[in-house]
């Protein structure tokens, strides 16, 4: 009996340190769960962010084609009516460039009359230059006025093929930066769908992990009332073997007792007890 207590005894310290690495293993997988489910979350929080920024994007992108396509169709408006008037387009061209020649040379020569020293004969000679400049400048600002409808075209088409430009510029910003959110939200999502399902096979380990404590504790439980029931029988059997060794020593002296009466021999204090219990005995 002693052998099968120590048995129970030694399954039981086993099973005890099975528990412990088992729930070490779940503690350390929940653990391992728990960081990754916060990475994910951290992820999907980015992905998030990119995909509002890629959907404003997308609706920039939107506007701006809009815009250019409004700007563009206006171009066309204006190339169809400057559409024949290139003669008088190369004149303006002409004229524009000459208006800028003059100014540049009259701002040069006033510059230098103000800040030049010299005498007064160059003075004189710079004076009558700025005078022929001016007189210049007025003829061909009169002839440009002649072609003020042509010219007011021209400037209105350059005016509306800058902002074409422009808004081309900006499309073509936005379509890049569009591809550029495009491909850091996937991969962003790519990532959160990789660390989520590496915390699911964490989890599922968990939970391995948690059912084999569950199932290890159950059989723990079931030794540990092994060993009680096993632990009773044992007390039960040794207390019903003294308790029989008592009788059979009461008996043996009752036996000598009656023996020495039956002599007429005395009887002593002990001899008589047992008399008396071996009479409660066969009472019983």
């Amino acid at each position: 009996m002693l052998s099968s207590l120590n048995e129970l005894e030694e399954k039981t310290q086993k099973l005890q340190s099975l528990i412990r690495q088992e729930r070490q293993l779940s503690d350390n997988e929940a653990k391992k769960r728990d960081e990754l489910n916060t990475a994910f979350k951290t992820l999907i929080s980015e992905y998030r962010e990119l995909k509002n920024k890629r959907d404003e994007a997308i609706q920039r992108a939107k506007e701006l084609r809009d815009k250019k396509e409004a700007v563009y169709q206006e171009l066309q408006k204006f190339h169809s009516e400057l559409k024949g008037r290139e003669a008088e387009l190369s004149a303006v061209i002409n004229i524009d460039r000459q208006v800028q020649r003059i100014k540049e040379a009259l701002e040069r020569a006033e510059w230098d009359y103000q800040t030049r020293s010299m005498s007064s004969t160059a003075a004189k000679n710079l004076e009558k230059e700025i005078e022929e400049l001016e007189q210049k400048l007025a003829a061909i600002q009169k002839k440009q006025e002649g072609y003020k409808a042509t010219f007011e075209l021209k400037r209105q088409y350059d005016e509306k093929l800058k902002v074409f430009r422009e808004l081309k510029e900006q499309f073509r910003k936005t379509i890049s930066e569009l591809d550029e959110l495009r491909s850091k939200s996937a991969a962003k999502l790519g990532e959160a769908k990789r660390i989520k399902a590496e915390a699911d096979q964490r989890h599922q380990k968990y939970i391995e992990h948690a059912n084999e404590v569950i199932k290890l504790q159950a059989e723990l439980n079931a030794l540990r009332m092994q060993m009680q029931e096993t632990r009773r029988d044992t007390r039960q059997r040794s207390q019903y073997e003294q308790r029989d060794k008592t009788n059979r020593l009461i008996t043996e002296k009752v036996t000598k007792a009656k023996e020495k009466l039956n002599k007429g021999e005395k009887l002593n204090f002990e001899e008589w007890q047992a008399l008396l219990l071996g009479e409660e005995l066969a009472q019983r």
